[in-house]
């Protein structure tokens, strides 16, 4: 693949996740505005489920990884 198709998916894919992640924080701070929460409270838990998030995404990775290595010995 050349290139500047892959910069193109990269670029293209990483604006769909800034797209989504703000939709999800802008609709997740409009349902908390009716519960008088901390700013701290809502960093934190937005923190943890970033790490939550992060640590699923590199097991699947390992996992896949861990897959392409199991097949090319049996073959």
């Amino acid at each position: 693949m050349r290139p500047i198709y892959v910069f193109g998916l990269i670029l293209w894919r990483g604006g769909l996740l800034l797209a989504g992640a703000t939709a999800l924080v802008l609709t997740a701070r409009w349902l908390l505005r009716f519960i008088d929460l901390p700013l701290q409270l809502e960093l934190g838990v937005g923190i943890v489920a970033a790490g939550v998030v992060l640590v699923l995404v590199s097991l699947i990775l390992e996992r896949a990884r861990a897959l392409r290595e199991e097949e090319g010995l049996s073959e």
